[in-house]
């Protein structure tokens, strides 16, 4: 890639982070209503319908698991 090719792609990112960043009304865009984690009642049970530990016993552990 040439010196031409290479700033045209650092300024085509840096466009597209520009557009993600900013609404129409010029502020930052923040994370939707369905990213929230929710309660922890509601934490707790998808940890455990996945599988992993419920939330209790996942803070009383000693260490992380390697």
């Amino acid at each position: 890639m040439g010196k031409r090719a290479d700033r045209e792609a650092k300024l085509l990112a840096a466009a597209m982070a520009a557009v993600l960043l900013v609404t129409e009304e010029g502020e930052a865009m923040g994370p939707t209503g369905q990213r929230k984690s929710g309660d922890p009642w509601s934490r707790d049970h998808r940890r455990v319908l996945i599988g992993r530990r419920n939330l209790f016993r996942a803070r009383t552990r000693r260490s992380t698991p390697r």
